[in-house]
C-alpha cells in the first residue's frame, strides 16, 4: 500500500498523456491492491476519462465501472 500512495503524485500527472487502456489499468491497480487515492482519482482522473470516452471498450467501460463500485 505504501508503494501505491508514494505513486499517486506521479500517476496524476500522467494522467493526460495516457490512453484509455493506461486509465483503467491505474484505476484497476488500485482497486485491486485495495489503495485509496482520493488526490489521484478526482476530477482531473474524470476529466482524462471524459477526454478518452470514444476509445472505451466495453470490457474497459466494464472495469471502470467496478472501480467505481470499489470507490464507495
Amino acid at each position: 500500500q505504501h508503494l501505491f500512495k508514494a505513486l499517486a503524485p506521479t500517476a496524476k500527472t500522467l494522467l493526460r498523456s495516457c490512453n484509455d487502456q493506461g486509465l483503467i489499468n491505474i484505476a484497476w491497480s488500485y482497486a485491486v491492491a485495495n489503495v485509496s487515492a482520493p488526490s489521484l482519482f478526482n476530477q482531473d482522473f474524470i476529466n482524462s476519462c471524459l477526454e478518452k470516452n470514444d476509445e472505451f471498450t466495453l470490457e474497459g467501460l466494464s472495469q471502470l465501472h467496478q472501480w467505481h463500485l470499489w470507490q464507495e
